[in-house]
C-alpha cells in the first residue's frame, strides 16, 4: 500500500475541485494559482510545488505523468509530459565515470571555514571547488570570478510544450542561481547539489539559462554540481532550441587531496572484524546507494534529522527516507532518540566516520562495518574465494544467504538482495583488495 504523503493528499484535493485531470484530457495543460493551492490544498504553494525529482512529485502527478512550473509569480501551469523531457535521469552515468584525483594547489588546511572532514552544504561545497580551484580545472578558465548568487525575478520568455502546440509565457517568476561564475566570455550557471540523486528538474538550470541569454551576448553554460560523500561531480549541459532538447556535453569526477581508491590488505582485514549476528530490530537494509546513506547519516547535525526533513532535503518520498535511515541505523551510524519520538541522531561511530580526515579512511571504517554483518561477511568470504568475480553477485545466492542470516521470508530476500549487491559494488568500485 503506498503511504500518503502532506502534498499527495492536498494535491488530491486541488486535482479533485478543479477537475484538472479532465483538463489534461482535453487541454493537454491546466493552469492552477497559488492562492487556490493554499485555499483548497491547505498547504503552502512553495512546498506543493517543489517536485525536484522524479520521485518527489505526488502520487497523482506520477499516475497523469505529469509537472508543475512556474509562469508568472503566483500561478503555475500543469501539463503531461510522458516521457519525461522535464527531469534529466542520470541513471549509472554517475556511477559508471572514473574518479580523478585532484591535488590543490593550496594548503586548504588554513581555511579554518571549511570543515576538514569535507561535510559541506551546497554553498560550502561550491565555495570549496572555487577556492581550490576545481571549477578552473572542469571549465578550462584561467579567469573565473563568482558575480552571481541568489534568488531574482526572471525576464520574459517562452517556450513550446514538448507534447503539444502550447505556448506557456513566463515573466517574472523566482529563480535562484546557486552559483554563478563568469570569465571575459562565457557565463556559467551551476546549479548545486549535496547527496547523490537519481534524477534532476531541467527548470533548476533551464529557467536560468533562458533568463541570461536574453541578458548576456556571453555564451551561457548550465552545470549541475554534486557533491556527495568527498565527491565532486560536475556535468555540463547544452540546450537546445526545442524544450526538452537536453544532452550532456561533458562530465568528470574529482576526489580531492585523496586517492579514488582505497588499498587493503584482506589478511589483516579479516583479522581486524568480529563477525556479529543480524539485528533482530532493525529493518535489513533497503536502500541502494550506500553513498546517499552516508550523506542522510552527514546531515543529521545540520536538522535534517526525521524522515520528513529527510525526505523534504532529498527530494524523495517519506518512504525513500525511512529506508535510508534505517540503513544508516543497520550499520550502526544513528539511532532513534527516546527522548524525541521520531529523531534520529549520531553514534558514536557515526561520529567517528564523519570525522575521518579523508574518504579513505571513512570508506575503510565503512568497509570494516559492513563485514561485521554476518551476510555481508559471508558473500565477501565467497567473492574472496572467487578472486572477486561479480558474477558472485547474483540474486539467487545473495538471497540465499540472507534468509541463512536473518528471519526474512518468501521473497522478501530476493527483494532485498538489490541492496546487498548495489553496495558490494559500491565497495568493489571503491576499494581495491590485496
Amino acid at each position: 500500500m503506498v503511504s500518503v504523503s502532506l502534498n499527495d493528499a492536498a494535491w488530491q484535493k486541488v486535482f479533485d475541485h478543479f477537475e484538472i485531470e479532465k483538463q489534461l484530457d482535453e487541454n493537454g495543460c491546466a493552469y492552477v494559482t497559488a492562492v487556490d493551492m493554499k485555499s483548497i490544498g491547505g498547504r503552502e504553494p512553495r512546498l506543493m510545488a517543489k517536485h525536484d525529482t522524479m520521485e518527489s512529485r505526488p502520487q497523482i502527478f506520477k499516475r497523469n505523468k505529469c509537472v508543475i512550473f512556474p509562469v508568472i509569480n503566483g500561478k503555475y501551469i500543469i501539463f503531461r509530459d510522458r516521457k519525461p523531457y522535464s527531469y534529466y535521469k542520470f541513471q549509472s552515468l554517475l556511477d559508471d565515470l572514473p574518479v580523478e584525483e585532484y591535488q590543490t594547489q593550496i594548503d586548504i588546511s588554513k581555511f579554518d571555514s571549511f570543515s576538514q572532514s569535507k561535510e559541506f552544504s551546497e554553498s560550502q561545497a561550491i565555495d570549496y571547488a572555487y577556492v581550490i580551484s576545481l571549477l578552473k580545472n572542469f571549465t578550462g578558465e584561467q579567469d573565473l570570478f563568482l558575480t552571481i548568487r541568489g534568488r531574482y525575478r526572471s525576464a520574459d520568455f517562452d517556450f513550446i510544450l514538448p507534447e503539444q502546440d502550447h505556448q506557456v509565457n513566463v515573466s517574472g517568476v523566482q529563480i535562484e542561481v546557486d552559483s554563478g561564475y563568469e570569465s571575459f566570455d562565457k557565463i556559467y550557471l551551476i546549479e548545486v547539489k549535496v547527496g547523490k540523486r537519481d534524477d534532476f528538474h531541467i527548470r533548476q538550470l533551464y529557467y536560468p539559462y533562458r533568463d541570461w541569454i536574453t541578458k548576456s551576448d556571453k555564451e551561457i553554460i548550465p552545470i549541475f554540481f554534486l557533491y556527495t560523500n568527498g565527491l565532486f561531480y560536475l556535468t555540463e549541459f547544452k540546450f537546445g532550441e526545442k524544450f526538452g532538447e537536453t544532452t550532456i556535453v561533458r562530465k568528470r569526477c574529482f576526489v580531492v587531496n585523496d586517492t579514488p581508491t582505497l588499498d587493503v590488505r584482506i589478511d589483516s582485514l579479516l583479522k581486524s572484524v568480529r563477525i556479529e549476528d543480524e539485528p533482530v530490530l532493525v529493518p535489513y537494509p533497503q536502500a541502494d546507494d550506500l553513498d546517499k546513506v552516508i550523506d542522510v547519516v552527514a546531515n543529521i547535525e545540520n536538522g535534517y534529522n526525521t524522515k520528513e526533513s529527510i525526505s523534504l532535503y532529498f527530494d524523495f518520498h517519506e518512504r525513500q527516507a525511512d529506508y535510508y535511515g534505517n540503513a544508516a541505523i543497520y550499520l550502526g551510524l544513528i539511532e532513534r532518540s527516546e527522548s524525541s519520538a521520531g529523531r534520529f541522531h549520531l553514534t558514536e561511530f557515526g561520529n567517528k566516520l564523519l570525522n575521518a580526515s579523508s574518504r579513505s579512511e571513512r570508506n575503510d571504517l565503512l568497509l570494516r562495518q559492513l563485514l561485521k554483518k554476518a551476510t555481508f561477511n559471508e558473500i565477501f568470504m565467497q567473492l574472496y574465494q572467487d578472486d572477486f568475480d561479480e558474477d558472485v553477485l547474483n540474486k539467487t545466492f545473495v538471497s540465499s544467504v540472507i534468509r541463512k542470516h536473518t528471519p526474512l521470508t518468501g521473497t522478501t530476500p530476493d527483494r532485498r538482495a538489490s541492496t546487498v549487491i548495489s553496495w558490494f559494488k559500491w565497495m568493489l568500485k571503491n576499494i581495491s583488495f590485496e
